[in-house]
């Protein structure tokens, strides 16, 4: 912005320059004429200056001079010669500058009427991807706004304004506090239905996000939000990513004036590689009880992608109560990165040791256990603890998410080869950020790079679909209203309770960011449930329909659907005796219970008295152990069953 007005500062110097040095050499050249004659033609001389065709000439200057060649006239007629060039120049940039205004005046007003409104703070290299990976029918329907506290400069504001942006080039943060309603006014912030705080900061991100008013007991200077209005907040540290979420949690309990979501692209990227790519794919087609499918997970890298990989896997990778899963870590600066990132991990959830950290026997069943290798993936040593590992125990899915391309596509390769001869196919997804035309290349390849996959680079994905549409928050914001609102009551109680008919939206705003990630899991981990859940009933010889309607349904064996709640059949000892002698519904209540379980634990919960500050849940116990202490709570674990069972019901 400081540069964009001293350009105006020089732009406006130079034309006065130009038109007074114009004037002095009229005055100088006219100077036999009659005073008003004089004056006319000096005043002609100087405005024709600026319309490109100034009446006296460089040739007439240079005669003029020639005739009589003083050190005024020398002076002045070389500063003429020059002005005669600059003068014209600042009518182009003017022309320029009004031309543009004049379209950004026209797309206002032409779009100003009835579209939405979409405000982005910061233009960086993700957000140009957005925007770019927008389309225009997406376009037409909203108005962007686009915020930044960087000079962009004209050229790329002219672009940006013809394709139908705004561009505000101010920085909204060091505005004084009785200017800023003015600037928030002209961005529309105040009628937006989406604000994206997308500043490569995550602090800059946090202080955007303290202008807008929480709640009703924020202060009231503060801009208030349209009401629905959603807020997406860039935020990648884990740190700050709390820090934000306690701000935010203040008004948990109450209808906060916006929805809040943390985003994090790393985050987005492995959801949709693992959603595109199961960790159970190599098992897909083959006849391999859940129990029995290991998940054995190489990753290559401990960057935020690779800590990312890891962070999901410890949720996806749950498909029984006790299958394992053993993820592999591999970096050359596996010490550093260790340290940083099992920080964040309680030590009453996990053992750890030097190398290798495991999920402790009391706080989850089944396995989960990450070792890490400080080997660099360009020496030897590096294959030859793959193989070994290989052979201890085959892998079943590998993510490579080094930075260096090289590096990557020399590690995938030499990879395919040792499970193409030990293995058979293997799920192998590799980082390709930084050259795109070598990605298409590889997937496109159908012979040494054939069971190559690339991890979608953001640059390529990334789009404000992806940001304030995604399926997956309206999942889990469903799955928030339904498990809050579910009415289970015992058989003992009368009266006909039934299920909420509140808002889930106006439900989602109210509760604290901890729940709502944890929704999120669930939300997450139903997409590996749609392949679970059959393929239970398949081991279990049932038929699904018919069998979540004998657990669940009006005649219900263990809840009796009664249209508006689920009435249990006995008390909560009887449910919880039935419950544990069906074989499908144990199974499915055991398995929901741990992935909670994991997930908990890799989020940084222990067991202990329930404590949000202190991060303790004393359901953070195995199966066996929460039937002994919290027996009311294991009906919750069959809440992937109800929702399948109405979502059929709906179906008929």
């Amino acid at each position: 912005m400081k540069n964009r007005q001293r350009t105006h500062r020089v732009l406006l110097i130079l034309a006065i320059f130009s038109f007074i040095i114009a004037a002095v050499q009229g005055m100088i050249y006219y100077s036999g004429y009659d005073t008003f004659f004089k004056l006319l033609l000096v005043l002609q001389n100087s405005i024709n200056a600026f319309g490109f065709k100034a009446t006296i000439s460089i040739k007439d200057v240079v005669a003029f001079i020639n005739k009589d060649p003083s050190a005024v006239n020398l002076t002045v007629g070389y500063a003429y010669c020059i002005a005669v060039f600059t003068a014209p120049y600042c009518t182009v940039s003017f022309l320029y500058k009004f031309l543009e205004r004049i379209l950004r005046f026209f797309v206002s007003f032409r779009r100003k009427g009835s579209c939405g409104h979409i405000v982005i703070f910061g233009y960086n290299d993700d957000v140009k991807s957005m925007i770019a990976n927008t389309s225009a029918a997406d376009l037409k329907k909203v108005r962007i706004h686009i915020v930044t506290a960087a000079d962009i400069g004209h050229a790329e504001v002219y672009r940006l304004n013809k394709s139908g942006f705004a561009v505000h080039c101010v920085d909204v943060l060091k505005l004084p506090e009785n200017e800023l309603p003015e600037a928030m006014d002209r961005i529309c912030a105040d009628v937006a239905e989406n604000l994206l705080l997308f500043e490569d900061s995550s602090i800059r991100n946090f202080s955007l996000l303290q202008l807008f008013r929480l709640n009703e007991a924020d202060s009231s200077r503060r801009l208030r939000l349209r009401s629905g209005a959603k807020v997406s907040c860039r935020c990648e540290e884990e740190g700050i990513s709390r820090l934000i979420s306690g701000y935010y949690d203040k008004a948990a309990g109450t209808d906060a004036f916006y929805d809040l979501e943390l985003i994090s692209l790393p985050e987005l990227q492995i959801h949709r590689m693992y959603s595109e790519h199961p960790l159970q794919s190599c098992y897909s087609g083959r006849d391999v009880p859940l129990r029995e499918q290991t998940v054995h997970l190489l990753v290559g890298g401990l960057g935020k992608l690779g800590q990312q990989a890891v962070l999901q896997a410890m949720n996806l990778g749950v498909v029984h109560e006790n299958n394992r899963i053993v993820i592999d870590v591999f970096d050359k600066d596996i010490k550093n990165r260790r340290q940083h990132f099992t920080r964040q991990f309680s030590e009453g959830a996990f053992t750890f040791t030097d190398d290798s950290m495991t999920l402790r026997s009391d706080t989850a069943d089944g396995e989960l256990t990450v070792n890490f290798f400080g080997i660099d993936a360009g020496h030897r040593d590096f294959y030859s603890t793959v193989r070994s590992r290989n052979r201890e125990l085959p892998y079943t899915y590998a993510v490579i998410t080094f930075g260096s391309v090289d590096m990557s596509v020399e590690c995938a390769m030499d990879l395919n080869m040792i499970f193409c001869e030990e293995n058979g196919k293997v799920p192998l997804l590799v980082r390709m950020d930084a050259d795109r035309r070598l990605a298409e290349y590889i997937k496109g390849e159908n012979d040494s790079l054939a069971d190559l996959e690339i991890i979608d680079d953001r640059s390529c994905v990334i789009s404000l679909e992806m940001i304030i549409n995604r399926s997956i928050d309206r999942r889990a914001k469903d799955y928030n209203h339904f498990y809050n609102n579910i009415a289970i009551i015992t058989g003992n109680e009368t009266g006909n309770s039934g299920n909420s008919d509140a808002d889930p939206e106006r439900e989602w705003n109210s509760i604290r960011m901890f729940k709502r990630s944890s929704s999120k899991a669930a939300a997450y981990h139903d997409e590996v449930k749609d392949v679970i859940i059959p393929a239970l009933a398949s081991e279990c010889g049932v038929q699904l329909s018919a069998k979540l309607s004998d657990l669940l349904g009006e005649n219900g064996s263990l809840m009796r659907y009664t249209g508006s709640a689920w009435r249990m059949e006995g008390t909560e000892h009887e449910v919880l005796e039935k419950l544990c002698a069906d074989r499908f519904a144990y199974e499915l209540a055991a398995l929901e219970h741990r992935r909670w379980c994991c997930y908990m634990a890799s989020v940084g919960w222990r067991y202990g008295e329930r404590s949000d500050k202190l991060r303790c849940n004393p359901c953070l116990v195995t199966q066996e152990k929460l039937m002994e202490t919290r027996p009311e709570m294991c009906k919750y674990d069959l809440m992937s069953l109800m929702a399948r069972y109405l979502s059929d019901r709906g179906k008929r």
